[in-house]
């Protein structure tokens, strides 16, 4: 089921962006040499912000053919 309107979701959305901290860059690429932020990371760095504003994720695999895609879905209270 999708809302008709998304003006609550938006407003707990803008909160949780708001309260969002950059996701630390805690992993070695081995190839370039680099810093990155793995999903462990990212995770972290979501997860607190969205709950506190009402909000959660799923993410599911789809298929469609031969093709398989991960769609995220974002949910609101």
């Amino acid at each position: 089921m999708k809302s008709e309107t998304i003006g609550k979701l938006s407003e707990a959305l803008a909160k949780a962006q708001g309260a969002m901290e950059f996701a630390k860059k805690d992993s070695m690429n081995p190839h370039f040499k680099n810093k990155y932020a793995d999903i462990a990371a990212i995770i972290d760095a979501v997860r607190a912000p969205l709950s506190n504003n009402g909000l959660s994720y799923v993410q599911l695999i789809e298929q469609e053919g031969s093709d398989q895609f991960l769609v995220t879905q974002l949910n609101h209270i």
